[in-house]
Order: structure tokens, then C-alpha cells, then sequence
């Protein structure tokens, strides 16, 4: 199934935070990189439900990774 990316993926005054500690350290350990400071989840929502996009992205770049990167929804 693909993955649905939301609107407002596309911009950065729009639904979207910055990392906390547990996030970044799950990224840190995903991707190897070392800091991960100027990363952001996507907080839109995908469906009626509430579930949110959670997809990844800098504050420079839209898409940072190769295929989209989505944070994994807490436990």
C-alpha cells in the first residue's frame, strides 16, 4: 500500500514540530546520523480516524530521504 503524504508536508508554517528526546534518538538510531536536531514530523492528519502523516523532513528540505521516512506512531 502506498504511502499518503498530506498537504502540508510541502510547507513549514503548517502542522509540524520539532523532535522530541524518544523520537530523535529512534531517528538517530534508523538512519546512523549523529544529530538530528533540524528534523520535524508532519503532525496533519491522514484520515477521519485522527492518525497523523508523521512523515520526516528538515527545515530545509521537503524530502530529506530517499523514500519518505514516517515516525512510528507512539506506544
Amino acid at each position: 500500500m502506498r504511502k499518503r503524504s498530506c498537504f502540508t508536508c510541502k510547507s513549514l508554517e503548517e502542522e509540524h514540530r520539532f523532535l522530541e528526546t524518544q523520537e530523535a534518538a529512534w531517528l538517530m538510531k534508523e538512519t546512523g546520523e549523529k544529530n538530528v536536531d533540524g528534523f520535524m514530523v508532519c503532525m496533519a492528519p491522514l484520515n477521519d480516524e485522527g492518525k497523523q502523516c508523521r512523515n520526516l523532513r528538515t527545515y530545509f528540505k521537503e524530502k530529506p530521504f530517499r523514500e519518505p521516512l514516517r515516525l512510528p506512531e507512539p506506544s
